[in-house]
Order: structure tokens, then sequence, then C-alpha cells
């Protein structure tokens, strides 16, 4: 289990935390190429995807899916 009080955090995050609001796009109306990478999560039956190399630069996203929150690491 993380336990916060023993983090060691120096000063801000290196890469800004990738945030999802609730105002998604199907994935069929995206345009997104097919030779690009998707990460696909599930709650629910709710899905949602994000970009390989979007991950690769932020390593991080946060959200809310299915009425509860929810946070990716990469």
């Amino acid at each position: 289990m993380f336990d916060a009080r023993r983090a060691m955090l120096k000063g801000p995050d290196l890469f800004g935390r990738f945030a999802i609001t609730d105002t998604a796009t199907e994935l069929a109306q995206a345009r997104v190429p097919k030779s690009e990478q998707l990460i696909v999560f599930d709650r629910a039956g709710k899905r949602r995807a994000l970009l390989v190399r979007q991950m690769a630069y932020h390593h991080a996203t946060q959200g809310v899916l299915a009425d509860e929150p929810f946070l990716i690491t990469f």
C-alpha cells in the first residue's frame, strides 16, 4: 500500500498530469491513424483510449470514468 507520508516530493512534477475530461470524442470520429498505438481502459462498460505517445510524455493521466476517479500511469 502506498503511504503518502513516506513520499519524498521535492519541487513540482517534471511532467504535468494529463487530465481527462468527460468531453470525449468517439474513436471512429477522431480520425486516429491506424498506425497510432492506443492504451484502452474500461470501467463499468465505459471505455477511454489514450495515445501511447501522449502517455510517453505525460506518464500519468487522471480523470473520472463511470463516476469513479482513476489514475493511469505509463
